[in-house]
């Protein structure tokens, strides 16, 4: 009787040993496991997270696997007498290159007054790079095959009108109008402002591939002197209509107008000419407007009478009216030319005035006009495209992760860990 008892006792012991073993094992699994994945997530790319605030690490399941397996056997061996089979890392859903996961990074890097902070104010340098009147920058394209296919976009289309531009920048003519239209794009707007240059200012000095990033983001070509050209198009559509308005609504110049009209060019054709010295005025207007823009100077959305810069003068002796002129017009404004001279009076440029927005404001404008995922898009191919040109000649969001999951089989047991960049 008395061996029954000591051998069920130490049954009962060896029991609880093993018990013990388990839970001890289990126990280590699950502190060891919350520990690896925030080692693997420390290894976060230090320029991603300097140049674009963007935490995410470089791996695939593979490689993450690997190294989970030698935390595994350097934490374990000759500690846990247990049968462990090893880890399995599954990465999928948290790729950078996934537009969801790319915001939710964005969200973290940035604070969320994003877009009060570009009205408020900016630490952006004023570049000088050119008048305006053409690019001399050398221009640059994009051609490598690899390069282009591995974009986030891969050539997702969508562009802003200057029709679109100008209706915006009548909504946003004070300050709140322009914070309303910013806050939607939230750190976005941000990025933009603190990592990214555009033609006339720049927020660092490190290196970028393409002089026109702002630009890009809004038309979209792999030429950098396409995306040029074309927002100073859509610069020049907009602010030339919103000239056109603020002439029509100027009742002296409208007045000035049509006598120089029945001036040169008497009865019917009267009305043609009317409307071609406008155009021509607001035109002219809208150069200097496009010049004091790449100047980095401010322009106001509507102009009132004593904002005007050019004078009647300039426009009758421009080619863009004596072109349109017949005959007739052209001797009858060479006879009367003093004359109407006379006639427009005293408006010429006036002193710079601190009123309007600025290149950086108008193109704002057209970037929170865009779809969200078109912004989203181009602003994940800058990075890419600019974490190649300075770090790493292979970099692809698509192999970069902003967070874990990997499983444990020890002792029949699985142990299951998630965790990601907070």
């Amino acid at each position: 009787m008395l061996a029954i008892i000591f051998t069920g006792f130490a049954m009962c012991i060896a029991g609880a040993i093993g018990v013990s073993r388990r839970l001890v094992v289990s126990s280590e699994c699950e502190t060891f496991g919350r520990m690896w994945t925030k080692a693997v997530l420390s290894e976060y790319d230090v320029h991603l997270l300097d140049d674009y605030s963007i935490m995410a690490y470089f791996g695939n399941d593979a490689e993450v696997t690997a190294k989970l397996d030698s935390y595994l056997k350097y934490s374990t061996q000759g500690r846990l007498g247990a049968h462990i089979k090893g880890a399995n890392a599954d990465l999928t859903g948290y790729e950078l290159g996934d537009p969801a996961n790319f915001r939710k990074a964005l969200k973290l890097g940035f604070a969320a007054n994003a877009a009060s902070e570009i009205v408020n104010g900016r630490g952006r340098i004023y570049r000088d790079l050119d008048t305006g009147e053409g690019f001399d920058e050398e221009g640059r394209v994009i051609r490598n095959p690899v390069v282009i296919d591995t974009l986030p976009s891969r050539g997702t289309g969508g562009s802003v009108s200057g029709e679109t531009l100008k209706e915006r920048a009548e909504q946003a003519g004070d300050e709140n109008g322009l914070l309303g239209m910013l806050s939607g794009a939230g750190a976005e707007v941000l990025l933009l402002e603190r990592c990214f240059d555009n033609h006339v200012t720049t927020p660092d000095d490190k290196n970028h591939l393409l002089v026109n990033e702002w630009e890009y983001v809004i038309r979209g070509s792999l030429d950098d002197e396409e995306n040029y050209r074309a927002i100073r198009r859509r610069l020049f559509v907009a602010r030339n209509a919103l000239n056109l308005v603020a002439i029509y609504k100027d009742p002296s110049k409208v007045e000035m107008i049509v006598s120089i009209a029945e001036a040169i060019t008497p009865g019917p054709l009267g009305l043609a000419t009317q409307a071609l010295i406008a155009e021509a005025w607001a035109a002219l207007e809208t150069e200097e407007d496009l010049e004091d823009l790449y100047h980095d100077r401010r322009v106001p959305v509507l102009k009132s009478p004593g904002q005007w810069k050019t004078d009647i003068g300039a426009v009758l002796g421009s080619e863009k009216v004596k072109d349109k002129l017949d005959d007739e017009s052209k001797e009858l404004l060479e006879e009367k030319r003093s004359e109407i001279l006379d006639l427009s009076g005293t408006v010429s440029t006036v002193t710079q005035f601190a009123e309007g927005l600025n290149y950086d404001e108008y193109l704002m404008l057209m970037i929170s006009a865009l779809s969200d995922n078109v912004r989203l898009l181009r602003i994940m191919d800058l990075i890419q495209i600019n974490m190649k040109y300075r770090y790493y000649a292979d970099f692809n969001m698509m192999e970069y992760y902003t967070g874990v999951r990997f499983t444990i089989d020890a002792n029949g047991k699985s142990h299951e860990f998630e965790d990601a960049y907070k």
